[in-house]
């Protein structure tokens, strides 16, 4: 199941975003491109895949910073935007008020640990 991060263009964290699109975008030249995407009410145009060695430039945005933020729009929460790693699929698109990007393999909840599955703390 795909999960979303919408970030908007008055959002502090909209300048990296740009500059991380850009620079996607610039280095894929016709390669791993998507046209567009629909989740929800959220549209994507001109969208990337995003390669393995270029994850940790997704990472560095540091998205879970913006979670409470009101230019931050996503269907994650908490947990979930910190779970972002580079085993997550990502792509990242062009959206008409910002940036979405799309991630693909995150857990929808943290999984049960210890002998009885739950810290007994």
């Amino acid at each position: 199941m795909p999960y979303f991060a919408l970030v908007l263009e008055s959002s502090r964290k909209a300048k990296t975003a740009r500059h991380v699109y850009e620079y996607l975008i610039g280095k894929a030249k016709g390669q791993n491109v998507i046209q567009e995407i629909e989740l929800e009410q959220v549209h994507g145009f001109d969208g990337i895949r995003v390669e393995q060695g270029d994850k940790y430039r997704i990472l560095n945005v540091r998205l879970h910073d913006e979670h409470l933020s009101p230019y931050l729009q996503t269907d994650m929460n908490l947990f979930q935007l910190l779970m972002i790693d580079e085993h997550v699929e990502i792509c990242v698109f062009r959206a008409e008020r910002g940036w979405l990007f799309v991630f693909n393999g995150i857990s929808p909840g943290p999984k049960p640990f210890g002998q009885l599955g739950f810290d007994t703390r």
